[in-house]
């Protein structure tokens, strides 16, 4: 995954600042991505590895936000910058809960996605991974089915390093009663530049402590 020592050399605080001044500038344009948190590219690596900077922002009337389980197309890194999460993997195993399995593929870096059914399974979980804010890593391949729990009592913010995309295809899984998205399209949305200067504002602060 490109240079795997990256995530502990990197200066995050300089790397913060430099986000924060494309943003300003306008060179660097984030969105919320369909999945519910605002993604910043921040850096692309020759490999095809990327560096990307993902916030949620408080929102304490929701509770926690339990994703939908999902694998991806590349492997990745996290570090948890602030906040709390943590992540619960699971497997398509008989005698689980039952679930719709689709097809996941994104468009336009991830600003919409088209969704399609692939079948009914079942989904066991196997592990659960707890994060602590700048302690450790969480690593997975991108066949690892998961589930990011975030607590929305406060922002969270993460830092993810993905390696090369190993396939154009991902899975996302939906629970029998829960309705796909309308014509099998998600999409993402623009943020306007002074959201997303609040939230680096609050990023900034989460590592400063």
């Amino acid at each position: 995954m490109g240079d795997t020592s990256l995530l502990q050399r990197l200066d995050i605080a300089e790397t913060l600042d430099r986000v924060t001044a494309g943003v300003r500038a306008g060179h660097i344009r984030p969105y919320r991505h369909v999945n519910g948190f605002t993604k910043i590219v921040v850096a692309g690596y020759a490999d095809g590895s990327r560096l990307t900077l993902h916030y949620w922002p408080a929102d304490p009337q929701r509770g926690e936000h339990v994703s939908r389980p999902h694998d991806h197309r590349f492997p990745f890194r996290s570090i948890l910058l602030g906040g709390r999460q943590h992540f619960v993997e699971l497997e398509e195993a008989p005698g689980g809960a039952p679930w719709r399995r689709f097809t996941y593929r994104p468009y336009l870096s991830g600003r919409l996605a088209r969704v399609v059914f692939d079948g009914s399974v079942e989904l066991a979980p196997v592990r659960r991974v707890d994060r602590a804010p700048l302690r450790g890593q969480y690593e997975t391949t991108s066949s690892i089915i998961h589930q990011a729990v975030t607590d929305r009592g406060q922002a969270c913010a993460t830092l993810v390093l993905r390696g090369p995309r190993e396939r154009l295809r991902s899975q996302v899984y939906y629970r029998p009663d829960e309705p796909p998205p309308r014509g099998g399209v998600q999409l993402g949305r623009r943020l306007e530049r002074a959201e997303v200067l609040r939230q680096l504002d609050d990023v900034a602060a989460m590592i400063s402590h």
